[in-house]
């Protein structure tokens, strides 16, 4: 019996492990027709990667209404999308991103936002000046 709890637990916590976050953004073109426009996934902290697929698809849905789609989900169009400035000198990594999330510089959202940017390759060094 004990061997088959282990078992159950361990079965468990790779699940949980393995767990992934993910969102899909359609659109209608100007002659009707419904497209995928982004297909994101996340794999990591389920309550952190939430907010990445947020700011992915945001940014998507902004990219397509300004090319002329049509959305059905325009409330990502009003999200907020700026994240915080990398450290002077550096650019978001997901070191960094982690390191700062751990300390309590930044909340869940940042850090999942932040997530999202470096896996868009949209990460740029923070020149900073003054």
């Amino acid at each position: 019996m004990k061997g088959k709890l282990q078992v159950a637990i361990s079965s468990a916590v790779i699940l949980v492990l393995m767990s992934c976050t993910t969102g899909q953004l359609y659109y209608q073109d100007a002659q009707g027709r419904k497209k995928l426009a982004c297909d994101v996934e996340f794999v990591g902290l389920p309550s952190v990667d939430k907010y990445a697929v947020e700011y992915a698809l945001s940014l998507c849905a902004k990219s397509v209404v300004n090319k002329g789609g049509v959305i059905e989900e325009t409330y990502l169009l009003d999200i907020d999308t700026r994240i915080p400035d990398a450290p002077c000198g550096q650019q978001w990594s997901h070191e960094v991103a982690k390191s700062h999330y751990k300390q309590g510089i930044l909340a869940k959202k940042e850090y999942g936002y932040i997530v999202a940017h470096i896996d868009m390759g949209l990460a740029k060094v923070n020149q900073c000046t003054g």
